[in-house]
């Protein structure tokens, strides 16, 4: 902080004016005399020097001007006094006087207390400035947050009403999902509809990161699959339909490949024909394994493939099984790993597996049973999704 080169000296007279002003020749000081302590007062008021000296006896004047110690911090103040009394020196320090001499002194001693008192003084005016601008700067800070809340509560009633209802049920089937999301916005999302009143298709994509960033890519997830299911439905296409998912991850890589966001995802597709009961699906690097339970007898659906996003030109495979009257499916994203019971995924996979097993196979059973309804603080998002029939 650049030093105030104003001092004031204020004494009762002019011969001790100039021999406080003869200590500090040769000094960088701009030195102001005044023995009217009333015209003191009002120049201090206007100027604010940076260091006021004040020799004066014991007075309602002197205690007029020193007041002003209390009021202006930014001016620092060495009071001169006779002699030696500790309650009326303490008392002059509780007023903001920077330094109290006490006569006789010389003029190194004088000179070290003015010099003192204006460092110090400058520190706290610096340190007053610096706490200053760090409130305004929290001030704008907490502004900004609120702001980004908002927007980012905007951002997930926008997110959350994209989302399919939940549960959804077709004839014998049944689809439902739950998501806990790590922020206010998620990335991770789940998509399914009914096409030409025969096919369940679904998907439960996880994308890299949180936030805004991850969910912008889920809304283009929703547009992606929207888009191809309304040209198959203007189209009439049931063929297509009947391949589903084929082509479906192929399509989304390449469309994130060309925008390139440097995001990439996991993803589980399928397509359910509820006729002939046949169940196809693709893995993109999707992790926990689905679960599937009939009979008693729980196992993870086989399949993998790379992620989507990464990688230019890859393909993913079509798993096909027949679905037996009476089953139960269960795909999770990976954020249920962060806090399941186990050291190590093959623990983690079995204590899903026994949870499903255990559950009546609802979406609140399997919820309840991982724990999912009391996850708080989510380090990263959570998804379940349940597909039954004949429950």
């Amino acid at each position: 902080m650049k030093k105030n080169g104003k001092l004031y000296i204020v004494a009762d007279n002019q011969q001790s004016c100039r021999e406080l002003e003869s200590y500090l020749a040769g000094t960088s000081w701009r030195v102001s005399c005044f023995d009217d302590p009333a015209a003191a007062i009002a120049a201090v008021e206007v100027d604010h020097p940076g260091v006021v000296v004040v020799d004066l006896p014991a007075s309602s004047v002197r205690s007029q001007l020193v007041e002003i110690a209390s009021m202006d911090m930014d001016v620092a103040y060495v009071v001169i006094v006779p002699e030696s009394n500790p309650r009326d020196v303490v008392e002059l320090f509780h007023q903001n006087v920077s330094d109290v001499l006490i006569k006789p002194f010389t003029s190194e001693r004088f000179c070290r207390a003015v010099e003192r008192a204006s460092s110090c003084k400058n520190l706290m005016v610096q340190n007053r400035r610096y706490r200053e601008q760090l409130e305004k700067a929290n001030r704008e800070l907490e502004e900004s947050l609120r702001i980004l809340e908002v927007d980012q509560m905007a951002g997930r009633q926008v997110q959350h009403s994209l989302l399919p209802v939940t549960p959804l049920f077709h004839g014998e089937y049944e689809i439902a999902h739950r998501i806990v999301p790590s922020l206010y916005l998620s990335g991770d999302f789940v998509g399914y509809n009914v096409i030409f009143d025969r096919y369940m298709v679904l998907y439960v994509a996880d994308v890299s990161g949180h936030g805004a960033s991850s969910a912008f890519l889920t809304v283009l997830l929703k547009f992606i699959l929207n888009r191809i299911l309304r040209r198959h439905i203007s189209r009439n296409d049931m063929a297509a339909m009947g391949k589903a998912p084929e082509g479906f991850i192929e399509h989304i890589n390449r469309q994130i490949m060309a925008l390139g966001l440097d995001k990439h995802l996991t993803m589980f597709s399928a397509s359910i024909d509820m006729e002939k009961n046949i169940l196809r699906y693709s893995v993109a690097a999707h992790m926990p394994t689905p679960v599937f339970v009939s009979n008693g007898d729980v196992r993870s659906l086989p399949g993998k493939g790379k992620p989507i996003g990464i990688f230019p030109d890859v393909s993913w495979d079509v798993q096909e099984i027949a679905l037996p009257e009476k089953f139960a499916m269960v795909i999770m994203s990976d954020g249920v790993l962060e806090f399941l019971p186990g050291s190590s995924y093959r623990e983690k996979e079995q204590f899903i597996a026994d949870t499903v097993a255990a559950s009546d196979t609802s979406i609140e059973s399997i919820c309840e049973g991982l724990g999912v309804d009391q996850v708080k603080d989510a380090p990263d998002d959570v998804t379940v999704l349940t597909i039954r029939r004949g429950y």
